[in-house]
């Protein structure tokens, strides 16, 4: 079958954007151990999450609608600090939302509003998305078996490619609720 001169532009253009990036996600990883970047506090950041593959950052904020009351549907805004495109602010890609570094969320506590939240990449971890003393939302979750507030996560990979890293632990940290102390716990996934 021969392909006519018309097609073959939009047969390049067709690998192009279908190919390469699958080609990107299986390039070796190499792990970076240096201390990660603390990104600015702000009052509806909940918690971040990073990786020792680069410095780049999720960032997860509590999503109110224009009333300035929680989004019901969307409660957890997430986008990504680039540092390694200095600080640039940028959108997760459908396929980090769907399976990474989204999240799924359920209307648990209409009266207190209170959310159950996932990591659509990691099930395991009970988090709420809740009002905290001050009523500021928070994300309250159990570190080393004491209610606490969760601040950051750190994903510790150790090499593998993008479409498999290889994890060599999970380590989060928060307060405790009792006495706002600095927790840490880490576990295999």
């Amino acid at each position: 079958m021969m392909i006519s001169g018309n097609f073959k532009p939009i047969l390049v253009l067709y690998l192009i954007v279908v190919f390469l990036p699958m080609l990107a996600f299986t390039q070796k990883i190499i792990p970076m151990y240096d201390p990660m970047p603390i990104p600015p506090s702000n009052k509806n950041m909940l918690f971040y999450l990073q990786r020792t593959m680069d410095k780049n950052t999720v960032i997860y904020e509590v999503n109110y609608d224009e009333n300035g009351k929680i989004n019901i549907k969307d409660p957890i805004k997430i986008y990504w600090i680039d540092y390694e495109e200095g600080g640039k602010i940028s959108q997760l890609t459908n396929v980090q939302r769907k399976f990474a570094y989204g999240i799924k969320s359920k209307l648990v506590d209409k009266r207190r509003g209170i959310f159950k939240i996932i990591i659509v990449s990691y099930k395991n971890l009970d988090l709420y998305l809740m009002p905290g003393e001050d009523n500021r939302y928070i994300i309250r979750t159990k570190i080393n078996g004491q209610e606490s507030v969760l601040k950051n996560i750190l994903v510790y990979i150790t090499g593998g490619t993008y479409l498999k890293p290889d994890v060599k632990y999970v380590e989060i940290t928060g307060n405790e609720i009792s006495d706002k102390k600095l927790i840490k716990e880490r576990f295999q996934p």
